[in-house]
């Protein structure tokens, strides 16, 4: 009898400063054929973190029997997970032992800059001069809602730029009324 091959999910988040955003949506989890290896002393391990090179941690996350049962441990640990981008693109992992490949989150983050270009002219019109906080608060929740059925989810700066839009506007009226 052959003895059946365990399944080892892998965590690797980028732990650098990332001040451009360069590495906002890279963290993965893996399903591997392999054990994770620790950086120094190069040994295996199926539990805890596993070292930390060039910015890069690891953490093992458990060793299962089934890659359903792997599977099924992502998603306790980790919540909603994605294997593909936005255009339905399967994530394509970096080593032959992974045999799945996944992305924190139901949906794919947009930096600061990318919401802003996404959201500005949808702002420009719903966003007025006397449009309230609440209201607000209501088109950043249509506005997210809009964003996840086209597979994102945006910066929390999205609420910052309307009420900056808003106060350009007030400005802009003020400077308008006449003494």
């Amino acid at each position: 009898m052959s003895k059946k091959q365990p399944y080892y999910v892998i965590e690797t988040s980028h732990v650098g400063n990332d001040d451009m955003g360069k590495h906002m949506d890279a963290d993965t989890i893996e399903i591997s054929t392999c054990p994770a290896i620790t950086n120094s002393g190069r040994v295996e391990r199926t539990e805890g973190w596993c070292g930390t090179t060039n910015d890069w941690s690891v953490h093992a996350h458990g060793a299962y029997s089934t890659i359903e049962d792997a599977r099924a441990a992502i998603t306790r640990k980790f919540g909603p997970v994605r294997d593909c981008d936005a255009d339905g693109n399967s994530f394509e992992p970096d080593h032959e032992d992974v045999v799945a490949l996944f992305k924190r989150g139901r949906y794919a983050p947009m930096g600061s800059e990318e919401t802003h270009a996404w959201a500005i002219d949808g702002i420009k019109e719903d966003i007025q001069f006397d449009t309230d906080d609440r209201r607000i608060g209501e088109l950043v929740s249509e506005y997210e809602r809009e964003a996840n059925g086209e597979g994102f989810t945006l910066s929390r700066d999205l609420e910052k730029f309307m009420k900056a839009h808003r106060e350009a506007l007030r400005d802009t009226e003020a400077s308008e009324i006449v003494v």
